[in-house]
């Protein structure tokens, strides 16, 4: 699978995580990304978000960290931090 593809699956199920904990449809997400001012937001582009299969813009981040929140942010690089380097050396421990 392609690093991008990866990442697609990566933010898709981090958006879908943050959705269903808040107890939002993908309609009442796409209202408040919406409002936010994710202009082409819709719950058909946000199914294909969470499946990995649209690529969201790098700008369009920032409506989803208004809407969820600073904890968010955090969670969203969460995966990208955890996940090793390749040829990065480990410190002592």
């Amino acid at each position: 699978m392609r690093k991008e593809n990866i990442w697609k699956k990566m933010l898709g199920t981090r958006i879908r995580h943050f959705r269903r904990h808040n107890g939002w449809t993908q309609r009442d997400l796409a209202a408040k990304l919406k409002q936010q001012g994710f202009r082409r937001c819709s719950r058909a582009l946000l199914s294909q978000i969470e499946a990995g299969v649209a690529t969201i813009r790098g700008h369009e981040i920032y409506y989803l960290r208004n809407v969820f929140g600073k904890v968010f942010e955090s969670e969203f690089w969460k995966p990208f931090r955890e996940r090793p380097v390749p040829g990065a050396k480990k410190g002592p421990k």
